[in-house]
């Protein structure tokens, strides 16, 4: 006992004699430091800052050595806080404190030797690693807490900016392009894109939607709104808003909508409204991308849904009365005649039925509707009434369209 005791005290009194000399024991650790990681010298962090940082973060470690307890973790929670702040890597703060704990064992094994004492710190190898394992610890979970938040900050502050660029409230198009340049969508060179995707228990309308588009040169930001994620896509050229679209569509899980082309982020509001507009352009399920004016009928009743309600009503007449089993196959064979180009019998073969069949319901459709296909202007009201009903315009029409 009284043997153990003296190695206790012999051990107080080595480590209580690096304390007592802790200041230029940090200038010497300081210096070790930024000669074996270059991360702190190719850094912002001053030099003072990590003399500081030394100086406390090694009082600290002295003095648990020396028996104070509790342990007192703020100085290495100050260090990782300082250094995630600073962008210095976390396995250099890791390095540092290993770098730490060999300084130390170093300089208690200089002086046990001295004072030829060296056996009593055999049994103080694992204390040493154990609180520089503790303080590391401290300090890296610091340094994770510290990344965490700035990226919530980032996260905000950059969907804050691209709000502000969708909702028109930028004011001029100096401002634009300044968003543009700090959310690193200047770089691209082309044209944009605005998107709409809708959203739906919580689920991702474009699965990696982000690496497919990069992965063919185009950037992109995104922000999530109330029922839709909004997208701004910087395309490489006019060419790739083909790939873009293709990239779009490939994966969806619901309806997407895609603006026209456009030069200027001054024009991200007005784009915004055109991808809006092309979400309603596809019927309400269909997991697809739809560019803003490829359908002019359809972006026709997207854009005034009640009066296009009003006019499938007129045009349909009759055939809204009957059974959802007739309304199908009537409303079927029409969309087919129209798509074979008025081909009686090219309609027939898609529907699998004799030329025959196809005029008789196309007859019946007349005279329920009090419009002939074949007449021009009749049959332009009943291609506007079938895309009205497709999209879900009239709830008088109950069949199931092809989509």
């Amino acid at each position: 006992m009284a043997t153990q005791l003296n190695a206790d005290e012999c051990v107080a009194t080595l480590v209580g004699r690096l304390m007592s000399s802790v200041d230029s024991l940090v200038d010497e650790l300081t210096a070790e430091i930024l000669t074996d990681e270059h991360a702190y010298t190719e850094g912002t962090l001053s030099h003072e800052q990590l003399r500081t940082t030394v100086h406390d973060n090694l009082r600290t470690l002295l003095a648990a050595l020396h028996g104070e307890r509790p342990l007192s973790l703020e100085a290495p929670r100050i260090a990782g806080r300082l250094k995630a702040e600073e962008g210095i890597p976390l396995a250099a703060l890791l390095h540092a404190y290993r770098l730490a704990g060999r300084f130390i064992w170093d300089r208690l094994v200089a002086l046990a030797v001295e004072e030829d004492s060296a056996t009593v710190l055999l049994g103080m190898a694992s204390d040493v690693w154990v609180v520089i394992d503790e303080y590391s610890s401290a300090a890296a979970e610091a340094y994770r807490a510290t990344v965490e938040e700035q990226t919530r900050r980032d996260a905000t502050a950059r969907s804050t900016m691209l709000t502000t660029l969708l909702d028109g409230s930028v004011g001029n198009s100096a401002g634009a392009w300044e968003i543009v340049r700090v959310l690193r969508l200047d770089r691209v060179g082309g044209p944009f894109l605005v998107v709409c995707a809708e959203t739906g228990d919580d689920a991702e309308p474009v699965p990696t939607v982000e690496a497919r588009l990069r992965a063919v040169g185009i950037g992109c930001e995104w922000v999530l709104e109330t029922g839709t994620r909004m997208g701004l896509l910087a395309l490489p050229n006019e060419r790739a808003v083909i790939s873009a679209r293709d990239r779009l569509a490939e994966g969806a899980v619901s309806r997407i909508g895609i603006s026209r082309p456009f030069t200027s982020p001054v024009h991200t509001s007005a784009a915004r409204q055109e991808a809006q507009l092309a979400v309603r352009c596809l019927p309400p399920g269909k997991q697809d991308a739809h560019t803003y004016g490829s359908s002019p009928i359809a972006l026709l009743v997207a854009a005034s849904p009640d009066t296009a309600a009003e006019a499938t009503r007129t045009i349909f007449g009759s055939l809204r009365t009957l059974p959802e089993a007739e309304q199908s196959v009537l409303l079927e064979t029409l969309d087919t005649w129209f798509s074979t180009g008025g081909s009686t019998t090219r309609a027939a073969e898609h529907l699998h039925c004799h030329r025959n069949t196809v005029l008789y319901r196309l007859n019946r459709i007349a005279a329920l509707t009090g419009r002939q296909a074949t007449d021009a202007y009749s049959a332009g009201e009943l291609c506007l009434a079938l895309q009205a009903a497709r999209l879900g315009n009239d709830d008088g029409v109950r069949a199931t369209l092809p989509s």
